[in-house]
């Protein structure tokens, strides 16, 4: 029988970091190249659940000094800027000079890459040690999830597959991930399903749709650039006979240098504040993405949320929620007329009952409170796993230790 000094040996180990407090709070540092666009939004959703979880000092975002207000005030969290000019040398070298500084600063246990910048240049910087924090990266859209292949493309294909494994675990927000990693060779071992979500609206949107007396009205938002294929909208929209469908634009040019003319009969309202979105939502018959590529974007899931029909393309993340005539519309964009044949299905649908299913795929799917505690649940079992291996007994990895060695020493002498 093991006497009371040898019982207590057992589990004074487990027992000390707790009477220390340095393992009672879990710090996260988020780390944003840019804030333009997806990522804002997503932060937006799961830095408040987090502060909250873990503390406000305890949560902490790193991002550019020119897009600091892109977080909104009202987030409690801990804010620090870098200086960036554009995607130049000078602005990557100074993220990857305030991500070591921060790193050293604040001891976060995890580091949350977001997008292919970050993802890219964290992975580099951040060192295999055992006391380096757990990185957790997400693309949010991968850069060669692209229709058309190029030699860029391929090159982000080859760097994500190289990364790859620099990460302890990398979030896919939607299951149209899965496939599109294990098609350019990149593993799935470390990947987690983490479907996007938002918090619900305070008020339940109006499903029932008015009488159908004039044109539809139809609704766009999002950057007027090549990825959201704004050109093929509008192409489509001039087509259609005068005065089946009204059209007003919400976003502005971003990336794209090309010129890009609005017709007089479109409504251009530039860009405008998130929270009013959902107004603009339920004043539309519909909300219309034709987006060549996409990850997981949280506005659809804001249009479903306010009961509203997405008609979007067929490609990236669409298919595995929108199904055609039931909650919405798949277009085919590269079949030119494809504005005028997804209107003709929404027209002859029940619209009351598409708002109702557009609805309840925001309910089924996408409720922020799953998404995260899921994330909540990864960093949980990383820390945990880090944690059990850096206290495990150094007999023990010294025995591992030599076995590897030994394994590395026996290959090689069959190579030779």
């Amino acid at each position: 029988m093991r006497s009371n000094v040898e019982h207590a040996a057992g589990w004074l180990p487990e027992l000390l970091p707790l009477l220390d407090g340095s393992e009672s709070s879990m710090k996260i540092l988020h780390v944003c190249e840019s804030l333009i666009g997806g990522p804002a939004s997503y932060l937006e959703e799961i830095l408040p659940y987090q502060a909250q979880q873990f503390g406000a000092d305890n949560v902490m975002v790193l991002a550019p000094e020119s897009q600091r207000g892109a977080i909104a005030a009202s987030i409690n969290c801990v804010v620090e800027t870098y200086p960036r000019t554009g995607r130049d040398i000078r602005s990557i070298v100074a993220l990857a000079s305030a991500i070591r500084t921060n790193i050293k600063r604040h001891k976060p246990d995890i580091v949350h890459l977001h997008s292919s910048f970050a993802g890219a240049i964290g992975r580099l910087v951040i060192r295999k040690s055992p006391s380096r924090p757990r990185i957790v990266y997400c693309a949010h859209c991968w850069a060669f999830d692209r229709p058309r292949q190029t030699i860029v493309t391929r090159l982000y294909a080859i760097l994500e597959r190289t990364l790859g494994r620099r990460a302890d675990a990398i979030v896919n927000i939607s299951p149209h991930e899965a496939p599109l990693l294990r098609g350019v060779g990149i593993s799935l071992d470390n990947t987690k399903l983490i479907v996007s979500g938002i918090k619900d609206v305070t008020s339940l949107p109006e499903l029932e749709a008015p009488p159908s007396n004039g044109p539809t009205r139809l609704l766009f938002v999002g950057r007027f650039d090549s990825q959201k294929g704004i050109d093929l909208l509008l192409r489509d929209f001039e087509r259609l006979k005068p005065g089946r469908a009204t059209l007003d634009l919400v976003g502005a040019k971003i990336v794209d240098n090309r010129d890009l003319t609005i017709p007089p009969n479109v409504n251009l309202k530039g860009w405008v504040p998130r929270e009013t979105l959902t107004t603009m939502f339920e004043e539309s018959d519909a909300v219309v993405m034709p987006s060549r590529w996409e990850g997981m974007p949280l506005l659809a899931i804001e249009v479903l949320r306010s009961g509203r029909p997405l008609m979007c393309s067929s490609h990236g993340a669409f298919p595995y929620f929108i199904k055609s005539g039931v909650n919405g519309v798949l277009m085919d964009i590269n079949e030119p007329g494809f504005l005028d044949r997804a209107l003709t299905i929404l027209e002859n649908a029940d619209r009351s009952a598409m708002n109702a299913a557009a609805r309840a795929t925001f309910e089924t799917m996408f409720r922020g409170e799953r998404m995260n505690r899921d994330l909540a649940e990864l960093y949980d079992g990383l820390v945990e796993k880090a944690r059990k291996t850096k206290s495990a007994p150094a007999g023990r990895l010294d025995q591992k230790n030599r076995e590897q060695i030994a394994g590395r020493n026996a290959v090689e002498k069959a190579i030779r």
